[in-house]
């Protein structure tokens, strides 16, 4: 049985939904907790912008520049205009073996109201999924199984909020190279990838700085000014966050039917920019 593991970062603030947990695979009908408290009080993501951006709090809703003036970004969503009731993420493993997740959870989020969110693997062709309510905000680290995650892994960021100033919650994911590159991943929506990259980054190129356990660490991890991607990691530029403020990466507004699917390996649905 696929299992995951949920690391809250910082002690959560809200009360935790009492909801039996459903095995992986299995298609989610109600009731569900309608209400959350929505907190942006986000752990430290990694792209700028992106789903766990915390470069004002709020993703990409609203951003600061150095003299405190402010611009605000139309959201115009690709499917739907009202938010579904919750969000259905579902991981498919077509990484050709055993991959190993951990997962994270933003203070004050609420947690996933159903899936299988326990300590585990996935084996090879395993797909799970976990839904969640409006106010999550979340990610999820992922890496070969022979190796532990060590924060240099690839990662699915996700949210489900009413960004700054909105008045619906809007679903956003993107995936992120940003600490490192471990496995290729990308996220679809209406069966249309909408951000990641399928490529094996390690078959391409030599990695500068490999952590020892599967990783590459991205040198341009904490560089906020950066605008491309180093050698290694710039064939996924624009499609994966390859540097912090990478931000065509993202996809916030395209998931608005509330179903997305993750897929790890070199064998999972293209980006259509890899051409």
């Amino acid at each position: 049985m696929r299992k995951f593991t949920v690391v809250s970062l910082l002690s959560l603030t809200t009360s935790t939904f009492a909801v039996p947990l459903a095995g992986a695979g299995v298609r989610f009908s109600g009731p569900y907790p309608t209400k959350a408290i929505i907190n942006r009080d986000q752990p430290k993501g990694t792209a700028i912008g992106g789903a766990m951006s915390t470069f004002t709090g709020v993703p990409k809703a609203i951003f600061a520049s150095a003299n405190n003036t402010t611009t605000t970004t139309t959201i115009t969503t690709t499917s739907g205009s009202y938010p579904p009731e919750f969000v259905t993420i579902t991981v498919i493993n077509s990484y050709g073996s055993d991959i190993t997740t951990s997962h994270s959870i933003a203070t004050g989020a609420p947690t996933p109201i159903s899936g299988d969110v326990s300590t585990g693997t996935m084996t090879n062709g395993e797909t799970a999924a976990f839904a969640v309510p409006t106010g999550w905000i979340g990610n999820i680290a992922v890496n070969d199984a022979k190796y532990a995650t060590s924060g240099d892994d690839s990662l699915i960021e996700a949210n489900f909020v009413i960004p700054y100033m909105g008045t619906v919650a809007v679903v956003d994911v993107d995936i992120s190279y940003v600490d490192g590159f471990s496995v290729p991943i990308v996220c679809s929506c209406n069966d249309v990838v909408v951000t990641g990259c399928t490529l094996d980054l390690f078959s391409l190129s030599t990695c500068p700085n490999n952590d020892g356990q599967n990783a590459c660490v991205n040198p341009l991890r904490a560089d906020n000014l950066a605008t491309s991607a180093s050698d290694f990691f710039a064939p996924c530029a624009g499609m994966a966050y390859t540097f912090p403020n990478d931000s065509a990466a993202n996809s916030m507004g395209a998931c608005q039917t509330g179903q997305i699917t993750c897929c790890i390996g070199t064998d999972c649905p293209a980006n259509p920019k890899q051409g």
